[in-house]
């Protein structure tokens, strides 16, 4: 396979791995402090769903295969929990997906490369919004 797809290929299997998108599947048992907090999830779910759209797109340019969209067992069973238990696990994942994105080095491929550094800077925002966020999570409503 091609370095530029595989690169591409490690960062769309650490997407679908994130614990980010269990907010998501969290929302219906969250009573959210703020509707801007609620709405930054929700604008954070739709950039994690375009990487993985992109990712793949890429990867297929690239005559790649994309990885199969697998979760792993560790993400299972967080439903039911509490935002304020979950948030850190969220947000030590995120820190994980802007860790291997600063490792990816260059790809080769001009576009896999601008791709790599939109979905990075993607995942930095995120990060300080899930900060804030949690840090929200413990003040006096």
């Amino acid at each position: 396979m091609d370095l530029a797809a595989d690169i591409l290929n490690r960062l769309l299997i650490a997407e679908y791995g994130s614990l980010i998108h269990r907010l998501a599947e969290a929302s219906p048992y969250v009573s959210w402090r703020s509707t801007e907090h609620h709405a930054a999830i929700q604008r954070m779910l739709a950039d994690v769903e375009r990487h993985q759209h992109e990712l793949a797109g890429t990867i297929v340019r690239l005559r790649g295969a994309p990885a199969p969209r697998t979760y792993p067992t560790s993400v299972g069973g967080v439903h039911y929990l509490k935002l304020s238990y979950l948030m850190p696990q969220v947000i030590a994942g995120v820190r994980d997906l802007v860790h291997l994105y600063e490792q990816a080095g260059t790809t080769g491929d001009g576009d896999a490369d601008a791709l790599i550094a939109r979905n990075l800077e993607d995942h930095r925002r995120h990060l300080r919004e899930l900060e804030q966020i949690h840090a929200g999570l413990h003040q006096p409503a």
